[in-house]
């Protein structure tokens, strides 16, 4: 089933609301035009507009909905919502923000459906997909119905839809979490991004749990610093309300601004490797397939063996354990759910050759696209690595550009060979990309390699990889496209990586 199923967000037979329930709701500063219509369903895109809808004007930070007003209207929109007056015949409800309204009238159309569905929000920079996907398994294992909103798909009752943003939109958010509701889900995870609650797309959902993982650089094309990052992440914890619980990492400092922004009434529980959390992993054991730990508890420790790899993997567990015993599971079944889980798409996801003999080589995609992230995940390898560690990696076009020499440092300091390629360049050049990723190899004792094309830089890497050597291709992790200047073409590391494993275990494969 695609996204586009349900234009709306949701399949139809929700039936009628009048506009006057949603005037009463929204409270506009002025109404225009006002007539007592049915509405059925909200858009904010005019290419999904369908008769009866009732169409937002939002402005967006390269298109403004108020050009698109009379497209909807020829469409079938019965009533706009907009900051201004439009050149349409049909009812208008004028607001101060109308991003706000949108997210209001979405709680208000689907019958405020985080009442029904306990729903934990996870936000932070890095660790959000690995502790959602850990987090519902969890929650699955106390038999309990769990919906997943996230930055791979959002997934419930059979029904995957691949996700085109971490969050999506208020329409979709309660839309989803409606047909849970309905469903009688009893939970749902959600990754929370910071761009989803600068721009009030999770206004108004009531989050059983908020989640903070960690804050490292990224996204500042948008946010502009680190204080407003931290900011933006920290209205997941102001929106939280009494009987509520805020789930914080003890051992990053951003946690005591996400703290700063907890109200009355809700609770705080903190996980980490310090002694004073409330969640903790002790003698830690690393190893190439899984960490061995003592998992303590505020009611009980145990010893598991966690089967992902890294430090920044039991930081994801301990937080999925924190969030899952603040909503009631027990010890032992987040414990027995934890040894049971296994890495997520994309997430240091080791790939094989499709041949019966396992590969001398090992190859890991990863999804590390943050100076930390990869500082963390690159570590980890080299700590597990005989051999060469060899990594390859690029930088996103129309990103922040400040990131990309510190996330070429990060590779060097710990890498024997980085190969610098492409990643999603958008519409910039792929060699002007590369040439502010080199700045970060400055003082760098790993040798270095600059291939604009990224399936012949995997190639290249996989080639050069000798018996012990490791290989990381990072940045992309699940995705299956690569975006340059207009088009969107498919492309797959774990895929372009198989194959070049296979030609390689074949003879095929030279420099």
């Amino acid at each position: 089933m695609t996204e586009l199923a349900y234009p709306s967000g949701l399949p139809s037979g929700q039936g009628f609301v009048r506009l006057r329930e949603l005037r009463d709701c929204l409270q506009p500063r002025e109404t225009l035009r006002f007539r007592d219509l049915a509405v059925d369903g909200l858009c904010f895109h005019s290419g999904e507009v369908r008769p009866g809808n009732l169409f937002f004007a939002i402005r967006g930070a390269n298109q403004d909905g108020a050009k698109y007003a009379q497209q909807a209207v020829a469409r079938g929109a019965v009533a706009l919502v907009a900051e201004e007056d439009l050149p349409v015949n049909v009812p208008t409800l004028i607001v101060q923000n109308a991003r706000a309204a949108l997210a209001d009238a979405a709680r208000f159309y689907y019958r405020d459906p985080s009442k029904a569905v306990a729903v934990v929000g996870i936000t932070g920079t890095n660790g959000k997909t690995t502790t959602a996907h850990l987090v519902r398994g969890c929650l699955q294992a106390d038999r309990r119905q769990v919906g997943l909103l996230g930055t791979i798909a959002y997934e419930f009752g059979g029904r995957r839809i691949p996700a085109p943003n971490t969050t999506p939109d208020p329409i979709r958010i309660q839309g989803y979490l409606r047909e849970m509701a309905d469903r009688y889900a009893s939970a749902c995870v959600m990754e929370v991004s910071s761009h989803s609650l600068d721009q009030e797309r999770v206004r108004g959902v009531r989050f059983a749990a908020g989640v903070f993982t960690n804050l490292t650089q990224d996204h500042l094309d948008y946010h502009g610093d680190m204080m407003s990052y931290a900011k933006a992440k920290a209205r997941l914890f102001a929106q939280l309300e009494s009987g509520a619980v805020a789930v914080l990492n003890r051992d990053d400092i951003a946690s005591s601004i996400m703290a700063d922004h907890v109200g009355s009434g809700v609770r705080t529980l903190t996980y980490g490797l310090s002694p004073e959390a409330d969640v903790r992993a002790e003698n830690l054991q690393y190893g190439p397939d899984g960490t061995r730990m003592l998992l303590v508890m505020p009611n009980g420790r145990v010893e598991l063996f966690l089967r992902i790899v890294g430090e920044h993997n039991v930081y994801n567990a301990l937080a999925a354990a924190a969030s899952s015993l603040a909503l009631g599971v027990s010890e032992l079944t987040v414990a027995s759910a934890l040894e049971d889980a296994r890495p997520v798409s994309g997430r240091l996801e080791l790939v094989e050759a499709p041949t019966q003999r396992p590969s001398r080589v090992r190859v890991f995609v990863d999804y590390a696209h943050t100076p930390d992230a990869l500082d963390k995940v690159c570590s980890t390898l080299r700590g597990l690595t005989e051999g060469r560690l060899r990594v390859v990696f690029g930088c996103g076009g129309d990103r922040d550009r400040t990131k990309r020499a510190p996330m070429t440092a990060a590779v060097a300091a710990h890498a024997d060979f980085a190969y610098m390629t492409s990643d999603n360049p958008r519409s910039e050049e792929p060699e002007a990309i590369l040439d502010e990723m080199a700045k970060g190899l400055v003082g760098a004792k790993a040798e270095s390699l600059r291939i604009v094309d990224r399936a012949e830089a995997i190639r290249r890497a996989v080639s050069d990889a000798e018996p012990g050597d490791t290989v990381l291709i990072a940045g992309k992790g699940h995705e299956t496209y690569q975006i340059m200047k207009d088009c969107v073409v498919p492309f797959d590391d774990r895929l372009e990586a198989s194959r070049a494993l296979a030609a390689k275990e074949a003879g095929w494969l030279h420099r």
